[in-house]
């Protein structure tokens, strides 16, 4: 039996993310710190608490002295983008809230309204005689045809 990999799976392979281990591993005195890095340093400390520290340290001990602080930027950045791309979302949301309860509150008016007519019909739908409502029936029989 013998096993192919096709273009695409090669091509998947190549966007896959490196494990926290190996991106611990792939620390090097040489080594370029990107804000690529530092996003996923990040997105490892999201699940698992301590790893920017271990990150860091790593970095820290194979030379790279101002790793801390180029973190820190990095993430004093990130964040004052996602705060203000929340505080946009939740304007949106607040006015999105107030037009759906003003839009159920305009439909409940409208039923609201109706309610004394459809109370009328009721009232007088009640006192007719079988043979008056039977003729009623006939007559929306006829219309509806």
């Amino acid at each position: 039996m013998s096993i192919s990999i096709t273009q695409d799976k090669v091509e998947e392979r190549k966007h896959v993310l490196p494990s926290k281990d190996e991106l611990l591993n792939s620390i090097r005195p040489d080594m370029r710190l990107t804000k690529d890095f530092f996003r996923r340093v990040y997105g490892y400390e999201i699940s698992y608490p301590d790893f920017a520290e271990e990150a860091i340290s790593a970095l820290e001990a194979a030379g790279c002295t101002r790793a801390r602080e180029h973190y820190e930027i990095w993430v004093g950045e990130y964040e004052s983008k996602h705060d203000a791309q929340m505080k946009e979302v939740s304007v949106w949301y607040v006015q999105e809230s107030k037009r759906q309860w003003e839009k159920r509150q305009k439909e409940g008016e409208a039923v609201r309204a109706r309610q004394p007519e459809v109370e009328q019909l009721k009232t007088d739908l009640q006192r007719k005689s079988d043979r008056e409502l039977l003729i009623l029936l006939q007559r929306l029989k006829q219309s509806d045809a």
